[in-house]
């Protein structure tokens, strides 16, 4: 069932997932090392403990095997470390409780640079290497109590076989109540969150509702519409800062300053109207992707309801602007009771008119927006039921 050579290609793909892990993490090195740490850096956080981190364990894990053969007379035949996994072959006359210690001695490592990972969370003030700990030490302790342990029992036939053959006593038995008491450990600390708010490191449940308290405005499938908030700052610089992103705006790219301040009239639209520009999160993750709201704008000389978006290019083609604009719109005719929604776009920009045919918006006229020809297009309550 389990062969080095399936082994060799699960390696192997991981091994390009840490490549591209280096890449980004160099690419965004001063985003990630500052301060202030938003969804995008937690994700690289996360893949670094993940994939750069984990393959250490692994060495170490071998090593673990291999120190100890040597220490009970015994020869490593062959020590092979492949990055995502590894193996070591003991050759000597050894005793069961020796054959037992060279196979828990690789996971005794594994446990204890899980343990030390948690531990050392408290002794650093960095965030960003407090969050790099706390995830290898979950990631660490979560593979080695759980996923190890019941791999072994299949055909693979891993270490804890030997572990908890209850022969050799009373290794074994001590051994399951150790297990026992840090898997409920593990269990407590990620439940409970009780570790995460001691140290005052952000819940990594942000797709959570809880998680944005009582801001949240729209729950559809994959996203989470709420009020924009003072630590959205720096994800919605980065976004609002790429020239696809506003390639059809009639300011194109804009500075941070000028982010502040569109984010603070959606604050201020808050108050005064009940709406505005929302913030669009990313369910899974937790990531602010861009907007996605209503805004008053003058349209042929009249103050009109305005639908507008814009969403971080990694997540274009997936349909999540269509599904953040239709959940607006419902909430504009069914809660707000509006009247009518307006949508402006430029002819060029056929993306955007699909979603606005998708969610049933009839073109209204050909017109003139900051000296460039646009189209309009509207929903009434009459044409609720077109989509």
């Amino acid at each position: 069932m389990f062969d080095n050579a399936s082994f060799d290609l699960f390696s192997a793909f991981s091994t390009v997932l840490t490549i591209d892990t280096i890449l980004r993490l160099a690419n965004n090195w001063n985003s990630v090392w500052d301060n202030s740490i938003t969804s995008k850096d937690r994700l690289l956080i996360q893949r670094t403990a993940t994939f750069i981190f984990i393959p250490i364990g692994v060495f170490f894990h071998e090593l673990g095997h291999a120190v100890t053969t040597l220490l009970f007379g015994g020869e490593v035949v062959e020590f092979q470390w492949r990055v995502f996994w590894g193996y070591v072959v003991p050759q000597g006359s050894f005793t069961p409780e020796q054959i037992w210690w060279i196979a828990f001695s690789g996971n005794l490592i594994s446990i204890a640079l899980g343990i030390f990972g948690l531990i050392a969370v408290f002794f650093v003030k960095k965030a960003v290497i407090q969050e790099l700990l706390y995830t290898f030490a979950i990631v660490e302790l979560v593979y080695s109590l759980i996923f190890y342990p019941i791999f072994s029992f299949t055909a693979f036939r891993g270490d804890w076989l030997t572990i908890y053959n209850f022969s050799i006593q009373p290794y074994a038995q001590i051994t399951l109540g150790f297990h026992l008491l840090l898997l409920l450990n593990l269990w407590y600390i990620t439940k409970s969150q009780w570790f995460l708010k001691y140290l005052k490191i952000p819940n990594y449940n942000h797709n959570s509702k809880d998680s944005y308290q009582n801001n949240v405005i729209i729950e559809t499938p994959r996203l989470i519409l709420c009020e924009f908030r003072r630590s959205h700052v720096a994800e919605l610089v980065e976004i609002l800062g790429k020239p696809e992103v506003m390639r059809f705006s009639p300011t194109g790219v804009i500075s941070p300053e000028e982010t502040i301040t569109t984010m603070q009239s959606s604050l201020d639209s808050y108050v005064k109207y009940g709406y505005g520009k929302w913030a669009v999160i990313y369910r899974e993750t937790g990531q602010l992707i861009g907007y996605c709201g209503i805004t008053f704008a003058e349209i042929e000389g009249k103050r009109e309801n305005q639908l507008g978006y814009r969403l971080d290019p990694d997540f274009w083609g997936q349909g999540l602007a269509t599904e953040a604009a239709n959940a607006c719109l419902e909430y504009a005719f069914n809660t707000l009771k509006l009247k009518s929604v307006w949508a402006i776009v430029e002819p060029e920009n056929t993306a955007s008119i699909r979603v606005l045919q998708k969610l049933g918006m009839e073109f209204f006229k050909e017109s003139l927006s900051f000296d460039k020809v646009v189209h309009i297009y509207r929903k009434t309550t009459n044409n609720l039921n077109k989509t």
